[in-house]
């Protein structure tokens, strides 16, 4: 089992244990873009992308666990191996071309792009040097 941290998966379950909510504003009135997107197709009860939920054997390095992103990096957490093989979580940034491997399991990840790639704040690298 790997783990994936959505901010809008978590704005909804918490959303979700009280009233539930119909709108993105009610969710989140800033929303916008891709972000809003994925927030409408998840108060439809749809996944916008199929990327949250990775299943397969344990990464290797010769056989890595594909995390899919629509981005260029997203953050993962990882549990360790099945049964008395878990650990506690370990969470980390992995990034396209940039294999990683787990520091306690040593379970190896791969970072798949399935949208059009680009920093997950929107951002270019030239934008955080402040002149």
């Amino acid at each position: 089992m790997i783990l994936l941290f959505n901010a809008e998966e978590f704005i909804l379950s918490a959303s979700l244990n009280g009233a539930v909510k119909k709108r993105v504003e009610d969710v989140m009135p800033i929303a916008t873009g891709h972000e809003r997107e994925e927030l409408e197709a998840e108060l439809e009860g749809k996944k916008l992308l199929d990327i949250d939920y990775p299943d397969g054997p344990f990464g290797t390095k010769e056989k890595p666990a594909v995390i899919k992103s629509y981005y260029d990096r997203r953050i993962v957490g990882c549990p360790g191996g099945e049964g008395e093989d878990e650990h506690d979580v370990v969470w980390f940034w992995l990034e396209k071309g940039k294999p990683h491997e787990c520091p306690v399991c040593t379970q190896n990840f791969v970072l798949e792009v399935v949208g059009p790639g680009g920093p997950p704040d929107g951002h270019g690298d030239d934008d955080d040097h402040h002149h």
